[in-house]
């Protein structure tokens, strides 16, 4: 938008309620969605866009969560496909340092299912590692009175 003089510039941005035509403007902007009257009457917009404001103020924090909980099932949904838990699925995932938000891997589930699951196969072998090194753990006889240093750092690094 080009201003030709200082007068137009400084009548446009810093007196804008003293310019009818600009509040007229701007309500028809805010009101460009809805239907019938409420979007071509001046004089119902005014309502119209002070209940749709205070709608959108009011909703926001439910919405968030709303769509955080539709985001939640979308991959709990694709992991129940291949045989994974949601909650083993999100903890390996943080463990392996895979920094994958949950609206990203929700579109994986939905659109990309041949990425998804080989993120569940990626879970799926991280588990069974973990059991056997569990396992192994547990079966292999300790010395009686010997600590060794290697025993040492097994209990401190895990």
């Amino acid at each position: 938008m080009v201003f030709l003089t200082r007068h137009l510039l400084y009548r446009r941005f810093y007196q804008p309620h003293h310019d009818r035509s600009w509040k007229k403007e701007m309500q028809n902007r805010l009101t460009w969605h809805f239907y019938g009257r409420r979007r071509n009457c001046y004089a119902l917009q005014k309502d119209a866009i002070r209940r749709s404001l205070r709608f959108a103020t009011v909703v926001r924090s439910s919405r968030r969560r709303h769509v955080n909980y539709i985001f939640s099932d979308r991959i709990a949904a694709g992991c129940a496909q291949h045989g994974v838990q949601y909650s083993s699925f999100m903890r390996s995932l943080y463990e392996n340092n895979i920094a994958i938000d949950k609206k990203v891997l929700s579109s994986l589930a939905v659109y990309e299912p041949r990425t998804f699951q080989s993120l569940c196969e990626f879970v799926k072998k991280q588990h069974t590692e973990k059991v056997y090194a569990g396992l192994a753990a547990s079966v292999e006889p300790t010395p009686s009175g010997i600590v060794t240093r290697e025993m040492v750092d097994k209990v401190y690094k895990s």
